[in-house]
């Protein structure tokens, strides 16, 4: 029997990781709707302080004592089954539920919900669609699996609509049951949670299911899974929304917006990368379909700046320029290294792999991405959930690549020798680059705090 924990049966719901950028989002909409929050995670951040200064208690330890009050358990799927809280849980039978479960749950107090889902982009996505959303009268509650200057990770909003970011890892996304579901693309990313491709696009055509779904035609994989109810995409491809006379404008791309193959309208975004055309692409085909004039999708998007960690800039120190960028996985990585060149200028590649099993999957993929990316340094493996693999160890890949691509790439093992190597380049180049979606940007970031009390 299903335990719908937002009902008065449970009032206190603690959060195993409530940290976390998706997991804090939920912790806040719990509080929004009357719930005591407590939580459990590792180290504070900015996202536990906020939590806090809204009401919740948080330990930082986790320990069968932080269960004491619990009423019901939010969990999510990087926590180990040998975690000590929720063991305890299971052990007092105290209700327990997955991130995305208790996700599925909220979206059932909405009238009407948004999923954004796909191997790349879906942040943006989503926020890119809460910015044309927000402004019009039916503005929408927002869960973002990543932060806003404005909003951050949550957005209170109507009961009207939810727009959520919708994560296929480990399934995730088949927890809930969205009114318009969106897929950007389908790439072979979370190989660790899937059999094959097959079985990737066969989880994502469930996800879809028979809601009016929104799909990008240009993508390989994401064709296959149109419903009787699609809405398409692209740029290449004949679609019901398509954008024409693709441009760089200096700061993002221009392009033309047209619907069922008429125009609607010029776009110019300062979001960098031909990838946002399609983020923009698909804002264009759900606020069309939920009716929203042309005017306001235009202004949305044009207002649109960006998210934290997708493209960021940092600050500057001694001429070198910090940006930092989420993207892990080669496509990502192709598309924004591409656009950072776009700038003209000439720039250090920071990256830092992301897992063990991902780095080892698609370690021929990396090679052809960096084989040509000079200057470049690779740091440490974040290992996130994993143990201790050499096959797909970031110094593997650093070694792949200088047999092919010769001795300008760099190899840091600490973050001492990361920001050597980073200010070797003072002088010779304007910017940096930090890539990952591990804890490389908080290294940036605290690289530039400290040598700006200098």
């Amino acid at each position: 029997m299903k335990n719908y924990i937002l009902s008065s049966k449970y009032q206190t719901l603690h959060f195993i990781g409530i940290g976390g950028v998706s997991m804090s989002a939920l912790a806040k909409y719990a509080i929004s709707v009357g719930k005591t929050v407590t939580g459990s995670e590792i180290c504070p951040n900015s996202l536990t302080e906020e939590l806090i200064k809204l009401g919740a208690k948080i330990y930082f330890k986790h320990s069968p004592f932080n269960l004491r009050k619990a009423d019901a358990v939010v969990y999510t799927s990087a926590v180990k089954e040998d975690n000590v809280e929720l063991a305890t849980a299971k052990r007092k039978k105290i209700p327990i539920v997955k991130r995305s479960e208790f996700l599925g749950e909220i979206l059932e107090r909405f009238m009407r919900s948004v999923a954004i889902s796909g191997s790349h982009g879906k942040t943006t996505a989503t926020a890119m669609i809460a910015s044309v959303l927000k402004n019009v009268e039916r503005a929408p509650t927002v869960f973002l699996g990543g932060e806003t200057d404005d909003y951050g990770n949550y957005l209170a909003g109507g009961e009207d609509f939810a727009v959520i970011e919708a994560c296929e890892y480990k399934k995730n996304f088949l927890d809930i049951t969205p009114d318009i579901s969106v897929v950007l693309n389908i790439d072979d990313d979370h190989l660790d949670s899937y059999k094959d491709m097959a079985d990737m696009v066969s989880a994502f055509s469930k996800f879809v299911g028979n809601s009016l779904a929104v799909i990008n035609a240009d993508d390989v994989y994401a064709h296959k899974i149109f419903n009787s109810s699609t809405v398409t995409f692209g740029i290449n491809t004949p679609a019901t929304y398509t954008a024409k006379s693709v441009k760089y404008n200096g700061k993002g791309y221009t392009f033309t917006a047209c619907a069922h193959g008429r125009t609607l309208g010029k776009i110019n975004l300062s979001v960098i990368g031909k990838h946002n055309v399609y983020n923009a692409l698909a804002t264009v085909a759900v606020c069309d379909v939920l009716r929203i004039p042309f005017n306001l999708i235009k202004s949305g998007l044009e207002n649109f700046k960006g998210v934290k960690r997708r493209a960021e800039y940092l600050g500057e120190k001694e001429g070198l320029k910090f940006f930092a960028d989420y993207a892990h996985h080669p496509r990502e990585l192709k598309s924004t290294l591409k656009a950072f060149s776009e700038s003209g200028d000439d720039f250090v590649t920071v990256f830092q792999p992301h897992t063990y099993s991902r780095t080892e999957k698609l370690i021929d993929a990396f090679i052809s991405t960096f084989k040509s990316v000079k200057p470049l340094i690779i740091y440490k493996t974040y290992p996130a959930r994993e143990e201790f693999s050499e096959k797909g160890d970031a110094e593997t890949l650093y070694k792949n690549i200088i047999s092919v691509s010769g001795e300008n790439c760099i190899y840091a093992k600490n973050e001492e020798e990361l920001l050597s190597a980073v200010l070797s380049f003072k002088g010779k180049f304007k910017k940096v680059v930090f890539f990952g979606a591990g804890d490389i940007y908080f290294i940036a970031k605290e690289f530039l705090e400290k040598q700006n009390d200098k």
